[in-house]
């Protein structure tokens, strides 16, 4: 590592150029989901959202050669410390990022899980083995959206702090308290609120002739296989969204935003 000076005369003061460097290594474990405590923010709005939901604990690692002199790129790194600054050799900071023309700048953050899982008092969203990264944060951009504080994932969820997940957020993982890992049977037997599943069968009430409670529990189900024939045991509603024949189904995320835009829709314009 050198120490060199730049950015109105701010010095950084770690430059890796070397794949074997351990700092570097560590970084590269991280862009590959292998250390679940830490995550990667690539790109200048995720790294903008981040500080704008009020984070603050996080290192920055920038790209050798970028011009980093503009606006806004200084009210970005505003009220950052030189001693958190990593600068990357381009070969080092493009195999740390998952698109082929990556911004110059990522966020490198702790993951923080919430200590506790406390049942839901108002709407959420239970994700019940959802695999795929689009969907899931897509997903989390639509809860954010009609203000939905918390969510919920079962174990077999894609974990949301990948860089796919991420990207397709765009910041509404920093809105939100992201509870992971959840027993499944266990969130049933203790969830206090009506419990909601999009599914067409006999007893399934059409979302938009179906006036919605207050606060409830949505579940969104595995892209393949669905929901878990177990939630079907514990006392439910389902609901089916008018479509076309000839599409059999919608995609997850899709069905998630339309489900919960319609009870965001009931809730603030029904008198």
């Amino acid at each position: 590592m050198k120490t060199f000076s730049d950015l109105d005369g701010r010095v950084f003061v770690k430059y890796i150029t070397s794949k074997d460097n351990p700092l570097y290594k560590q970084l590269l474990k991280v862009a590959q989901n292998k250390i679940k405590t830490e995550a990667l923010l690539e790109g200048y709005h995720l790294c903008q959202m981040y500080k704008a939901y009020g984070q603050s604990s996080f290192r920055v690692i920038l790209l050798e050669g970028a011009d980093y002199s503009g606006a806004e790129w200084q009210a970005l790194l505003a009220d950052t410390s030189p001693s958190d600054y990593i600068q990357l050799s381009p070969s080092l900071f493009k195999s740390l990022n998952h698109v082929d023309s990556p911004q110059a700048i990522m966020f490198w953050i702790a993951v923080v899980e919430p200590e506790h899982c406390p049942m839901p008092t108002q709407t959420t969203v239970f994700f019940d083995r959802i695999q795929d990264p689009g969907n899931l944060g897509t997903m989390l951009r639509s809860c954010v959206a009609v203000g939905i504080q918390s969510v919920y994932m079962s174990k077999g969820c894609v974990n949301p702090w990948s860089a796919k997940v991420l990207r397709s957020g765009q910041g509404a993982h920093f809105a939100l308290e992201i509870y992971t890992q959840v027993d499944s049977q266990d969130f049933l037997v203790r969830n206090p609120l009506p419990l909601y599943i999009t599914y067409l069968d006999n007893q399934a009430h059409n979302l938009y002739q179906t006036r919605l409670p207050k606060d409830v529990v949505w579940v969104m189900g595995n892209e393949g296989q669905g929901v878990a024939a177990y939630f079907f045991h514990y006392p439910h509603q389902t609901i089916f969204i008018p479509q076309n024949e000839k599409v059999e189904s919608l995609n997850v995320g899709v069905a998630c935003s339309l489900v919960l835009y319609e009870q965001y829709r009931q809730q603030a314009f029904s008198s």
